[in-house]
């Protein structure tokens, strides 16, 4: 377990959080509250609100429902503090999974509400949770008004990468997403009808496979490839 000295510490010495602006880190530190689940607990469920930004601390995750076989636990390898929860900013959508804790964790929370009133007053910081999604997608992530910025073609992949790969290293069980949340058209700003169109050409090369409302995703890496323009570069 852990206590607020340490997880300061931890903070102080995680790349992420520490690159940040003195500014940004000062304000998330206001709001940011430490908070122990216990085995079995959920942390939160499919469909629910956004709910913020998460830093796993202690203990494991497991995604999708307790009796289901589809689990990734977080590598020994990875170091802590591991954030999620940040494609909540992004992706306007609710929740897409249900998260409990394996064992006893322990996080560090930041409420959806004050982070979405300090982007909005301060839209620069924008850059700091786009860097932080981006090292998951393996992309520069665009800022949310950017991306009706993007050919047609790069924007509905970006939109499928960011659907299925959000968590990282934290869950790589979902390759199946609705076509429905896919629609988004306040971050695509496309028509429906051309993004079927779009996910049709996807299917011809055999990046995806379109079976009715769902979209099971064939080939990650291929997608990732799509998705990049001139502002998405590949990150190293």
């Amino acid at each position: 377990m852990t206590n607020g000295t340490q997880w300061r510490s931890w903070l102080d010495n995680d790349k992420w959080f520490s690159g940040l602006p003195g500014s940004l880190q000062d304000s998330l530190l206001t709001v940011m509250r430490q908070r122990r689940v216990t085995p079995g607990k959920r942390v939160f469920e499919s469909g629910g609100p956004a709910c913020g930004l998460y830093a796993l601390l202690d203990g494991s995750i497991r995604f999708n429902d307790l009796k289901s076989q589809q689990q990734l636990r977080p590598q020994p390898t990875l170091l802590r503090p591991y954030w999620f929860g940040e494609v909540s900013l992004f992706d306007d959508l609710p929740r897409q999974h249900d998260a409990y804790a394996e064992d006893q964790i322990i996080l560090l929370h930041i409420p959806q509400a004050p982070l979405e009133a300090l982007l909005q007053a301060h839209p620069h910081h924008w850059r700091g949770f786009s860097q932080l999604l981006g090292r998951k997608l393996g992309l520069t992530v665009p800022y949310p008004d950017e991306v009706t910025l993007m050919p047609t073609d790069e924007r509905v992949a970006f939109r499928l990468l960011m659907l299925t790969e959000g968590y990282g290293d934290m869950n790589r069980s979902v390759r199946v997403v609705s076509i429905h949340d896919v629609l988004s058209r306040r971050r695509l700003g496309l028509a429906p009808e051309v993004v079927d169109r779009v996910i049709a050409q996807f299917a011809e090369r055999g990046l995806l496979r379109r079976d009715h409302d769902s979209i099971c995703i064939l080939d990650t890496d291929r997608l990732r490839k799509a998705a990049l323009h001139r502002l998405t570069p590949l990150l190293a």
